[in-house]
Order: structure tokens, then sequence, then C-alpha cells
């Protein structure tokens, strides 16, 4: 997968809408809330927001990192790769987006080319595998 300005409008290699970074972003906060369930905190108890927005963050640098794509990405047909080269991400840029992520508006602001602030602070893109 490649992005640098031969990357096609629709398909595999386009840029990730917003469509189907939502559904990535409901299936990693579904696993996020499971995990929380699981480690003994339910909705309405001390410290159980906390422990699914840690979660979700840890979910999001573990498995970008590793795999490029978190379970959710996966799903909804979507990597993380280098916008210049589509290379694997190295995880100092993955560290640097999984925290502009933890502050939420670079996620919901998307540049001119469909790639949201985070991924192009970090020189990161997210795109479509199918």
């Amino acid at each position: 997968m490649t992005y640098p300005n031969a990357a096609p409008e629709t398909g595999a290699g386009s840029v990730a809408g917003i469509g189907s970074r939502l559904i990535a972003f409901l299936i990693d906060g579904a696993l996020s809330v499971l995990i929380a369930v699981l480690a003994g905190f339910r909705p309405g108890h001390h410290g159980y927001g906390l422990v699914v927005y840690f979660a979700f963050l840890a979910i999001e640098l573990l498995f970008v990192t590793i795999a490029g794509q978190t379970p959710g990405m996966r799903l909804a047909g979507l990597v993380v790769v280098r916008a210049n080269d589509g290379g694997k991400p190295r995880f100092h840029w993955v560290l640097a987006r999984t925290v502009l992520l933890a502050a939420v508006v670079p996620a919901l602001i998307p540049d001119s080319t469909g790639r949201s602030l985070h991924d192009r602070a970090t020189g990161l893109a997210m795109l479509r595998t199918r």
C-alpha cells in the first residue's frame, strides 16, 4: 500500500473515509469496554471511564505498532502506514499518533486529502485495504 500522490480516490489504497474510521472506532471502543468489564469495572463504578479510555489507547498503541491496524481497523478494512512510502509505521510515530489521538480533536479534523491531523502530524496515513 502506498499513499503518496498516486493514491486512488476509492478502493484499496485510498485514504480512509469518516464512515470506515467510525466503524473501526466503535469496534475498538466495544473491545475497550469488554476489557474494562473483564477487569472488574462496571459502568457507574469509580474509574470505569478511565479504564475504558486507557484500554482504547493501549489497543491503539499495541496493535498499530505490531500489525499496523487495530482489531476494529482490520474488520473495517483499514491500515495505518507511513505516508511517504507506505511502509510499516515506526514505534515513535505510532506513540506520537496515539498521544494526539488521546486529545481527540485532531482525529476529528481532516485536511484537504482526507487525512486526520494526528496522522498528518506524524507522517502517517490511514488507508483502505479493500
